[in-house]
């Protein structure tokens, strides 16, 4: 099912479907680009990337090249 026929479903019907067809945005099989957990050297600490071709992206923007450190 997609995300729009179950969001037009009924509520009691609407939840029962979710359990069996999740319909979150944030799940990795749903994904437009690659994620991964990555150290950042502008953040100090490990935090989640974003794979844009030959780079990675931060939440907060900071780049650095996909073969750097994980």
């Amino acid at each position: 099912m997609t995300r729009e026929t179950i969001l037009r479903l009924p509520a009691p019907l609407r939840i029962c479907a979710q359990l069996v067809w999740p319909t979150g945005q944030h799940r990795p099989h749903g994904s437009v680009v690659g994620q991964r957990f990555t150290y950042c050297p502008g953040c100090g600490g490990l935090t989640a990337h974003t794979v844009h071709g030959p780079l990675l992206r931060c939440a907060e923007g900071h780049e650095q090249p996909a073969g750097g450190t994980s």
